[in-house]
């Protein structure tokens, strides 16, 4: 039995190599310094503690705010809504490390031609 294979397009053609095969794509390693891994860090350990945590003190957390089922809402909701704002951190931590890379790598590049012109290369 064949299958059917979708129609290649130009910039899926660039992920291939000689063979056809789907060429491995690797992280560049400036991806995975420490200010990345305990921001992941810190913000999964900010999702087990609300998720899991909602859970385990349901019953003290009902006792909070008796006559309302403030434990169900807690679990069901917030949990949802402490992971959306997981998201919306990590968005916000990830633009300002990537701003923060390129305004120093837009100093190295300005610093790099300064320090490499001299005095005799201004002579007419």
């Amino acid at each position: 039995m064949q299958t059917h294979h979708a129609p290649m397009h130009d910039d899926a053609a660039s992920d291939t190599d000689a063979f056809g095969k789907p060429a491995e794509m690797s992280i560049p390693p400036d991806l995975h310094d420490m200010r990345h891994l305990r921001l992941k860090a810190l913000l999964l350990t900010v999702w087990v503690v609300f998720s899991f945590g909602t859970s385990y003190f349901a019953r003290d957390l009902q006792a909070l705010v008796p006559g309302w089922p403030a434990a169900y809402w807690m679990a069901a909701q917030g949990a949802v809504l402490m992971f959306l704002l997981i998201i919306v951190v990590y968005c916000v931590a990830m633009d300002y490390f990537e701003r923060q890379q390129a305004r120093d790598q837009a100093r190295q590049e300005a610093a790099a031609p300064a320090a490499s012109s001299t005095p005799a290369d201004f002579h007419a």
